[in-house]
């Protein structure tokens, strides 16, 4: 009879621990399958302005805009709404001899729209200026107010294709287009911003003709509409 070695012996004894030890594969003895569920409606509610220069700030500062101090926004509800309007001040400035431009006092002013609806139809947002005119109802004749190079805005999770901004001239009584959502385009909340230089903003102006201004305050009134479908 063959001697076996004792470490022969112990390699044969844990080789078999070990194939003993090995989890078998487990068999799939049933399946099946589970579905989650979540319904949307329209937000019908208002929505309150935003920071312009960080959409997603969770505290925006208060006022919005130091040079507007007293724009809570529109408060408008609904599902789609012009949140807010900027009122621009362009401050007391000296008559000069020749035609001058005035730039605009407010760093970030802006305008806000939310679209809760859910549709995906789209909207354009319109506004018109009236003629500036003094308390003692003097038209400052020819005056020409622009807006240029908006930035468009939104919080950076929002997936939504969003709306283009225009730059705009109000050298007459139209309304003109300052943005514009094509269908399936601006859904949640999209902010039009004319950042520029805090008391000298050169994305808001004001052109003076010469000899149109007398040693008095004068104001134009906007008229902002918002429309549910793209124009």
């Amino acid at each position: 009879m063959k001697a076996f070695s004792l470490s022969a012996v112990g390699s044969i004894i844990l080789a078999g621990t070990l194939l003993s030890t090995s989890p078998a594969e487990a068999a799939v003895i049933n399946d099946a399958t589970s579905n989650n569920y979540i319904g949307f409606i329209a937000d019908e509610g208002p929505t309150n302005p935003v920071d312009p220069t960080n959409p997603d700030n969770p505290n925006p500062p208060s006022p919005i805009d130091p040079e507007d101090p007293g724009n809570g926004g529109t408060g408008n509800t609904g599902a789609l709404t012009l949140d807010h309007v900027s009122n621009i001040q362009f401050g007391t400035q000296k008559i000069m001899s020749g035609n001058t431009t005035y730039n605009a006092k407010n760093k970030d002013p802006f305008v806000q729209v939310s679209d809760k609806r859910g549709t995906g139809e789209g909207w354009s947002l319109t506004a018109k200026a009236s003629e500036f005119k003094s308390d003692s109802g003097e038209v400052l004749r020819g005056a020409i107010l622009s807006f240029k190079n908006g930035q468009v805005k939104s919080h950076t999770s929002n997936v939504s294709t969003p709306p283009t901004a225009n730059d705009v001239v109000f050298d007459n009584t139209d309304s003109k287009v300052l943005m514009l959502a094509e269908v399936d385009a601006g859904r949640g909340t999209w902010l039009d911003v004319f950042s520029g230089t805090e008391g000298d903003n050169s994305n808001v102006q004001l052109n003076v003709l010469a000899g149109s201004a007398d040693a008095q305050n004068y104001t134009a009134t906007m008229t902002w509409e918002l429309s549910d479908a793209p124009k």
